[in-house]
């Protein structure tokens, strides 16, 4: 039977058709839902479910097993609501994911209504492989700043500790930006959207609220015109650690700079100058800079121009 609910899918939920598992990347999904497939069945697989053995998919290898559902236009997957079987919404399933690594996360975050937080990922859906730690933490709308702001605080006070060099080194090289590690480090330092609670990691990951869903930037194909790089200052930043990530800029041109990728969410602050490369594209008469559209880019970048003249930094790229 197709999935029924009065609450609309957003960003992070997951979406079951049958036994493959996709991750939710998107807020519009009235008729089809924007999604990237993530697990599948595979009988080497290093992740189990139901007797069922579950491989997570590498970008080719969704588009390989999920290629009716894949839009050329857009790179990812659109599946029709009538075919979905089920759908996992963090802030519901947050009690039946509740082991002791979740519990520390959510004990911290102590204060936030807990229906505006959840846990998204392999969890979220039964499918997290055994020896796996690391929480990916999601707090809904206004929340999640407050959620930052304590995670600034624990880590002055030490009630949290920020990641260590292994584990910054680790997410630098899944990550694998056009950065350097130097200048990764120094944007990531001042995010505070990664801790650590004793000894669970975890990730504290932006969602709209449900009164929000129409903001931010739309999610429409554009027409590519160029190539560019730009130098401009940000004047709003409140989509800075959304997905898409969207920084509002004082250019003649560019309305706002866009990611599209985790790496750059919370790059560059309101006031500060930031330097990107990525294409110009033009939606609704209005042209935007899509710096970051995917998840590993090697010259496609933002960085915060203001950040690093602070630190000194001069070579912040890869040559």
């Amino acid at each position: 039977m197709p999935y029924t609910s009065d609450k609309p899918v957003r960003l992070r939920d997951f979406i079951r058709v049958g036994n493959l598992y996709f991750s939710v990347v998107g807020y519009r999904n009235a008729e089809s839902v924007k999604a990237l497939l993530r697990y599948a069945p595979d009988e080497n697989g290093d992740r189990e479910k139901d007797g069922v053995k579950y491989k997570k998919l590498s970008y080719e290898e969704a588009i390989n097993v999920g290629k009716r559902w894949f839009s050329e236009s857009e790179g990812i997957f659109r599946v029709p609501r009538e075919e979905i079987d089920e759908v996992f919404k963090p802030e519901e399933k947050l009690e039946e994911v509740m082991d002791s690594e979740v519990k520390k996360v959510v004990e911290f975050f102590e204060g936030i209504p807990r229906e505006e937080m959840g846990v998204t990922g392999s969890r979220l859906i039964g499918l997290k492989k055994e020896g796996e730690s690391d929480v990916d933490f999601v707090v809904y709308g206004k929340y999640w700043f407050i959620a930052r702001e304590k995670i600034r605080k624990g880590i002055e006070s030490g009630k949290l500790d920020e990641p260590d060099e292994e584990t910054w080194e680790r997410i630098y090289k899944k990550r694998n930006p056009p950065l350097t590690y130097e200048a990764f480090l120094a944007h990531e330092r001042r995010k505070f959207h990664r801790a650590f609670v004793g000894s669970t990691y975890f990730d504290l990951l932006y969602v709209r609220g449900y009164e929000e869903l129409e903001r931010g930037f739309p999610e429409k194909i554009g027409r590519k015109i160029s190539f560019r790089k730009i130098r401009a200052r940000v004047v709003e930043d409140r989509f800075a650690f959304d997905y898409p990530s969207v920084y509002f800029v004082e250019h003649e041109e560019i309305e706002a700079v866009v990611s599209f990728t985790h790496t750059f969410a919370g790059q560059v602050f309101r006031g500060e100058v930031l330097e990107a490369a990525g294409w110009v594209e033009e939606i609704d008469g209005a042209k935007y800079l899509i710096a970051g559209s995917k998840r590993e880019v090697k010259d496609e970048y933002i960085v915060s121009l203001t950040l690093m003249e602070k630190e000194g930094i001069r070579d912040f790229l890869i040559s």
